[in-house]
């Protein structure tokens, strides 16, 4: 009678607190599908103790159906007893081979036999479903069941098994040498597990409960576990919420593994034990005769060798001679909360006297501070503010809050509060900032707390909340209510500050309100803040200042003044904090002057040096470069540097300018018909859009406007861009390209005089101020009118302009979208000839970029016009790649090797290689014969 296994299917519940693997489970999801074709797989598992190597197996075989699966594991206990790890088959399935069911009583066969047992179960098992064999703990199973196993394993070719091999390393000393070999072969496929990454763990602190840790609080977590499920499980269920989600307290060690330290340090005689303890209150790592004279040790490695054997310490040397740190956070946090408070201070008091390190010094003083100290609240303060002048946000955090904790109520400790709801705010900690502002005393200064109150406010995207709570600030802080403005008296003579009024303050409140001058759409009066908030006495720089000041102006028309008073700017690894604020600005205005190549250079410059900046200047770098390389063309890039942008705004509370980044976000998906993710980002912005965010109710109706204008709805594109007609816009051409948008829809839906109303007004913009990109994108909706007018003469001349003007400038769906419409209007006209010429033109660049809704619109059109359509999957077949294909096309067209370089943004001697490959593969030798093949595969 055949085996027939007991288990079928998820039989084993779900644990509800998995996270991650993402990649992993689609891997074994893949080899799994590959079984069932009938080829065997046999995967191997590995990773350190804790890394969640049987969560995941176990969350895979969960979630399987229709397969027979058999599951046995290795111990510790029982790595002597002989078939300890087979006999647990027995009870899993019916009618097994007697060699294997005699393995549960004792009998002790020889492994050869037992292997060929193993592969008779397996072939009677599989005849009616596939089987999936996990194999746990394989480097604690008893060595007869490894020598039959791997008999069994190396004979698996066309069986409809997958064997999941769980081992912490595939070389493990304990395991046979055949079936390490195997293990390390390309018969094996290894997956070696790493830890969880800090937005995993985010999901797994919001799992187990009560509370979902921060962005910051994540990745804190993160670098202390390096992600080990195991241990970071551990913590969230140990440590108190408050402590975990204090980013500036330090974490212990999970219990257990404390314990395993102690245990090890015991072992070490007391001169390692205080060389161990002076180094974990140095810090992760220091140098050796520091770590030393902490621990009064004259000749210290003896002591290290201790260490070092034990797992306790790690060195190494650099040029300045042996320097030792901690194999993992969680060792030296298991050795520093070990210590008492006294002794914890006694040792601070006495690092901070021997290191050199201004920073470290006070940070030893802090780690020791009792009791409040004025002196010292001065030098944390002053550090923290040294930081945040610098850019460096995290580490003012830090100080700035630390200031705060040691200084009694009143007028300084408010100002410090201010400081720090800023730095905050900038370290993307909008929760901790609206925590600490709220601790401000309600009888102190209005100016600091509507300065507070409305830097929070802002930041959260309730503009209008605002900028009336900034107004007040304004006022208190010593400046006339109403925002700055031009009169007779000069350029400040409104708004300025009184000499008795607060220059920091005031700096600080124009400066915020300069960028809520952005998000309302008014240019003038962001830059007009932004001039004040350099300008007042005492006031110093600010981040964005600079930006506002050159983007303001550029949002109410005159790019050309920002663009000359930034032409002398650094390269981003160059440049100052201020500076970088300035490039950001400079990038923008090229960008909309349609410098596209500046932009982009800018930008890439900027991400390369902007890691430690503040979270909303990472996040508009990202995102503005995305929008640089979507209408370059490089859609990939573009993609990538859209979602981090939009990840920066989700994961770091940037609500001001979340709309923002999802809008962008959702621009490649849309063009591509990735219906669900653009949906997903056009929801995520349209959720972010808040009363008197102009910039953000653009950018997210355009970003609707999009993905409804791909999808071919007219009329939604049409009810979501009719609002703005309603709106006072900036009168930059290239922040109102949203109009031919709505102009090409209304034209579609019939109704071509609202057309002409929205058409003209972005005509008029575009050649006042020579926007190529908007002239193009308005001559081609200006074509479809006269179409839809039967002008057919005023039609082609107005399609004719819009390619003269993309022949300027590199925009490559742009220039698609002119030529697809170009050659359905003349194909429609029976001028079927040269339609095809501008709908090849099209379907080439459609092709590249994947924008499959145009794409397919094009091949339609292509058809009608009685050309044969030859797409990627038809020279597949002859073995070339899309980018082959693509380049074949070209050069059969026509195309000397330099066009074609261009017109695919590749260099020529790429072109040549492909071309040469192409040559190769289609067995041919000239572009005639190239023609003759493509006309061929076409017929």
């Amino acid at each position: 009678m055949a085996a027939r296994a007991l288990r079928k299917g998820p039989e084993r519940s779900r644990d509800e607190q998995f996270v991650g693997r993402c990649r992993e489970l689609a891997v074994l999801h893949a080899q799994l599908g590959r079984v069932c074709e009938g080829r065997s797989s046999l995967v191997v598992l590995e990773g350190p103790a804790g890394i969640g190597k049987t969560a995941l197996a176990g969350e895979f075989l969960s979630a399987i159906e229709n397969a027979a699966v058999l599951e046995v594991s290795g111990d510790d206990g029982e790595s002597e007893l002989p078939y300890g790890v087979l006999a647990q088959l027995g009870p899993q399935a019916q009618h097994v081979p007697e060699t294997l069911a005699g393995l549960a009583a004792g009998a002790v066969p020889d492994p050869l036999a037992v292997g060929a047992a193993l592969l008779e179960l397996l072939a009677q098992l599989q005849l009616g479903t596939p089987v999936v064999v996990a194999i746990d703990g394989a480097d604690w199973a008893d060595l007869p069941s490894l020598q039959a196993l791997t008999f069994a394993l190396r004979r698996l070719r066309t069986d409809r098994v997958l064997a999941i091999m769980i081992v912490r390393e595939s070389d493990h000393p304990r395991l046979p040498d055949g079936l390490r070999r195997l293990l390390r072969s390309s018969a094996a496929l290894r997956l070696p597990l790493g830890g969880l990454s800090a937005r995993e763990l985010q999901a797994l602190s919001a799992r187990l409960g009560p509370v979902r840790l921060t962005p910051q609080a994540a990745e804190r977590l993160h670098e202390h576990t390096k992600g080990v499920p195991l241990h970071a499980r551990a913590l969230l269920q140990q440590v108190r919420a408050e402590t975990l989600a204090d980013v500036d307290a330090p974490l212990p060690a999970p219990r257990a593994y404390a314990t395993l330290v102690r245990g090890r340090l015991g072992g070490c005689e007391a001169t390692a034990q205080r060389l161990l303890t002076a180094a974990a209150v140095l810090g992760t790592s220091a140098p050796l005769h520091l770590v030393a004279r902490m621990a009064e040790l004259a000749e210290p490695l003896p002591a290290l060798e201790q260490l070092t054997a034990a797992g306790l310490l790690v060195e190494w040397r650099t040029g300045a001679g042996v320097s030792v740190g901690f194999p993992n956070p969680l060792v030296r946090a298991a050795v520093y909360h070990d210590l008492g408070p006294a002794t914890r201070r006694r040792l601070h008091l006495l690092a901070a006297s021997l290191v050199d390190d201004v920073v470290h010094r006070l940070h030893h003083r802090l780690a020791a501070a009792d009791q409040v100290d004025d002196e010292l609240v001065r030098e944390v303060a002053l550090m923290g503010r040294r930081q945040a002048a610098a850019g460096q946000w995290a580490g003012a955090c830090g100080c700035l809050t630390r200031a705060v904790q040691l200084t009694e109520g009143g007028p300084d400790r408010d100002r410090l509060i201010a400081e720090a709801v800023e730095a905050l705010l900038a370290a993307g900690r909008p929760g901790d900032a609206g925590a600490l502002a709220a601790r401000v005393s309600p009888g102190g200064d209005p100016g600091v707390h509507g300065y507070v109150q409305g830097s929070v406010a802002l930041v959260a995207g309730r503009v209008a909340e605002a900028a009336r709570l900034l107004d007040n600030a304004w006022t208190h802080a010593g400046g006339t209510a109403g925002p700055p403005g031009r009169g007779a008296a000069g350029p400040l003579a409104r708004g300025a500050v009184r000499e008795s009024g607060d220059g920091w303050l005031a700096s600080a409140v124009a400066a915020r309100q300069a960028m809520a001058g952005l998000l309302r759409g008014c240019g003038g009066d962001a830059a007009r803040w932004a001039e004040r908030a350099t300008t007042v006495p005492d006031g110093g720089g600010r981040e964005f200042v600079r930006f506002a000041r050159l983007v303001g102006p550029g949002l109410a028309g005159d790019v050309e003044r920002g663009l000359a008073e930034s032409a002398e700017l650094p390269a981003p690894a160059q440049a100052t904090a201020g500076e970088l604020d300035a490039l950001l600005g400079r990038a923008t205005l090229r960008l909309w002057a349609d410098d596209l190549a500046g932009a982009q250079a800018d930008l890439l410059g900027l991400l390369a040096v902007g890691a430690g900046r503040s979270a909303p200047f990472q996040l508009l770098v990202a995102s503005t470069l995305a929008q640089s390389e979507y209408r370059l063309g490089r859609w990939d890039d573009a993609a990538g540097h859209a979602e981090l942008g939009a990840s920066t705004a989700d994961d770091f509370g940037q609500a001001w300018l979340a709309g923002y980044a999802h809008a962008v976000a959702a621009l490649v998906p849309a063009a591509r018909g990735e219906w669900e993710r653009a949906a997903a980002h056009v929801r995520a912005a349209r959720a972010a859009c808040a009363p008197g965010s102009v910039s953000a109710q653009v950018s997210t109706a355009a970003a609707e406007a999009l993905v409804a204008t791909a999808r071919g709805d007219h009329d939604a594109v049409v009810t979501a861009l009719t609002p703005l007609t309603r709106t006072d816009l900036p009168d930059e051409p290239a922040a109102v390209l949203w109009r031919t948008l709505l102009a090409d829809a209304l034209v579609n839906a019939g109704r071509p005089e609202e057309a002409e109303e929205v058409l003209v007004p972005c005509e008029l913009l575009a050649l006042d101020r020579e926007r190529r990109s908007v002239l193009a994108a308005a001559a081609r909706a200006r074509a479809g009118l006269h179409a839809a007018r039967h002008e057919p003469g005023e039609a082609e001349a107005c399609y004719q302009v819009a390619l003269e003007h993309t022949a300027k400038i590199e925009t490559p769906f742009e220039e698609a979208r002119i030529q697809l419409a170009y050659g359905t209007f003349l194909r429609r006209r029976g001028r079927r000839s040269a339609a095809a010429e501008q709908l090849e033109a099209a379907q080439l660049t459609l092709s590249r970029l994947g924008a499959l809704p145009y794409l397919e619109q094009c091949d339609l059109e292509l058809a009608a016009s009685g050309r044969a359509v030859l797409r990627p999957q038809d020279t597949a077949r002859l073995g070339l790649t899309p980018q082959e294909h693509t380049v074949a096309v070209l050069i059969s067209r026509g195309l000397t090797n330099r066009q074609a370089a261009r017109k695919l943004v590749l260099s020529v001697k790429t072109v040549e290689y492909h071309l040469s490959h192409i040559y190769t593969k289609l067995g041919i030798t000239s572009r005639t014969a190239l023609i003759g093949k493509l006309s061929d595969l076409g017929e």
